[in-house]
């Protein structure tokens, strides 16, 4: 007897464990008739807010009350099994997708900004006045800053979009991307007075980069910033082999692009802006062509992401792969809405970054390595820009 209680009990255990999650009833009206339906917790706040849309469709397509019956208990059934099914790890995928690209909207916009001082970092703490001496320099210069991806990832195992290129490539960075930019920028000797001022532009589409975009495959994203510096001397010691030069600075960047993710019918898009106005200093030491430099900035930034997904429901409750019809007819009656929306607001906050690194003077060739470091955001950034200058 305590056998076979003991069977009873795993049962009942294991169908509690199968069994989907119900947040509570709703009841749809079409054409005269009502039907009050148990709608899983995961997407109930979905369902609650197309409402008036999902009933809108049932009497537009003339469904009928045994329709709408048997196509919420197919979908209450493959909810049921969700988690059990292959490839996948959770068994609410709305609410992962939503809390997902959250998240991702916040990493994004932690590591904005950190893209955006990447850009026209000069060795030289000051590069000298236009008058008596003709002084300016022009080039490119290509960084990459740090991205956390795992809410990305999280996002696309929800909507059963196929990552494992991407896995392949962060495996061994712990779910971190490099977000690169490569940037043409300007920088002008002041005029009599001991300034310089600097201009930087960046566009950027990775499914233009053959290299990037195969690497992380589903996945591409696009990026434009303009800004722009100006740099006040306020020590310059030394001779001509070997000088010490100090500087203090500030200016601003802004940016604004898009990320999508999509395979399988299903897709999230984000869309983002970024505005970071920075003080910061410098000081640079060069011997002979060597030129190593430290500096530091504060940070002002304010960004912002607005993100769109669309979820392939026939794909994702459809884990025996049998008859996907009653699937399909709720997506089609809006059951089961395919997209949704949201987004996130930095605010203004103010972070500390540290940078620095080597520049090589080879007469009218400069070569700058650099590095920074977001002490608030832990985001690490690197840059290498080469440049001709007089």
């Amino acid at each position: 007897m305590k056998l076979i209680h003991k069977i009873f009990l795993t049962a009942g255990a294991l169908a509690l464990f199968s069994a989907p999650t119900f947040a509570g009833e709703v009841t749809l009206h079409w054409n005269g008739d009502s039907l009050p339906v148990q709608i899983p917790d995961d997407i109930y706040s979905l369902v609650v807010s197309h409402q008036s849309e999902i009933e809108s469709a049932l009497a537009n397509n003339n469904v009928t009350k045994q329709q709408v019956t048997e196509a919420i208990e197919k979908v209450n059934d493959e909810y049921g099994v969700l988690i059990s099914s292959a490839g996948f790890s959770t068994a609410t995928p709305y609410k992962t997708a939503v809390n997902g690209l959250n998240d991702f909207c916040d990493a994004l916009n932690d590591t904005l900004p950190n893209t955006q001082t990447l850009q026209n970092v000069w060795a030289e703490a000051w590069i000298g006045k236009l008058i008596p001496n003709f002084k300016f320099g022009f080039g490119v210069n290509a960084g990459v800053a740090t991205l956390d991806i795992s809410s990305l990832l999280t996002v696309a195992d929800a909507l059963a979009i196929d990552t494992s290129d991407i896995r392949d490539f962060t495996d061994s960075y712990d779910n971190k991307l490099v977000f690169p930019t490569v940037t043409a920028d300007l920088r002008l000797g002041g005029i009599i007075l001991p300034f310089d001022i600097g201009f930087a532009f960046c566009t950027l589409d990775t499914r233009d980069i053959d290299s990037i975009n195969d690497s992380i495959d589903p996945a591409a994203f696009d990026y434009f910033s303009l800004g722009g510096d100006l740099r006040w001397r306020i020590f310059d010691k030394g001779g001509k082999f070997f000088h010490v030069r100090g500087s203090l600075s500030g200016g601003g960047y802004y940016t604004k692009g898009g990320f999508n993710v999509s395979d399988n019918g299903s897709a999230a898009d984000l869309d983002f802006k970024s505005t970071t106005l920075f003080a910061g200093a410098q000081v640079s030491a060069k011997a002979l062509c060597f030129v190593p430099f430290l500096g530091g900035r504060l940070l002002l930034t304010k960004s912002s992401v607005d993100w769109k997904a669309k979820a392939n429901w026939s794909e994702i409750l459809n884990s025996s792969g049998a008859d996907s019809s009653y699937i399909n007819d709720a997506v089609s009656w809006g059951i089961l809405p395919s997209t949704f929306s949201g987004g996130s607001d930095s605010g203004w906050g103010v972070r500390p970054q540290i940078y620095g690194g080597l520049g090589i003077d080879l007469f009218i060739i400069d070569i700058t390595v650099s590095g920074s470091y977001d002490f608030i955001k832990d985001v690490l950034g690197g840059a290498v820009s080469v440049r001709f200058s007089i």
